[in-house]
């Protein structure tokens, strides 16, 4: 049996015999709350206090994230940053922003401070900083459990 918090979060619950047992043989066993918190069991004297105690769980798994963009520098999903152009480049952090301009300004920028920069392009409408709501999207990346992203389509 599974159950799923609110944050997403996918239990896999057992029963208290269940949870003893799988202590027994070395297993993580979790605690989970009426307000949703975990704790993980130590030893087995932990098994006797059920207050507040929704059920007995193994460790579950969060389901893939989704992401609206990747970052350009890192490769990394987000879903707020800055957009360069019409979504030439996407970056989570300002010195990647700054970094990727001076980049096609060659020495023009040369000498100058990342603020000086960033807002010369702010001001010029060459980038904006935005939210991006996943659900609102035509497509987005799924986080696969090796960290890589996949882009998947609206159907």
């Amino acid at each position: 049996m599974k159950h799923t918090t609110q944050d997403g979060f996918v239990w896999t619950i057992v029963t208290k015999e269940q949870a003893i047992e799988l202590l027994h043989s070395g297993k993580e066993v979790y605690k989970v709350y009426d307000d949703e918190s975990e704790s993980l069991i130590e030893m087995n004297v932990q098994m006797e206090d059920d207050r507040g105690v929704m059920f007995y769980a193994v460790e579950g798994e969060q389901p893939p994230r989704k992401w609206a963009r990747v970052d350009t520098k890192t490769g990394k999903g987000m879903n707020e940053g800055y957009c360069l152009g019409d979504g030439e480049a996407y970056f989570e952090n300002e010195a990647d922003l700054a970094e990727y301009i001076r980049g096609y300004m060659k020495d023009a920028g040369e000498g100058l401070t990342d603020e000086f920069i960033l807002a010369e392009a702010y001001d010029t409408e060459e980038y904006y900083f935005t939210e991006w709501d996943v659900e609102d999207e035509e497509y987005w990346y799924v986080e696969k459990p090796d960290g890589t992203l996949e882009q998947v389509w609206k159907d």
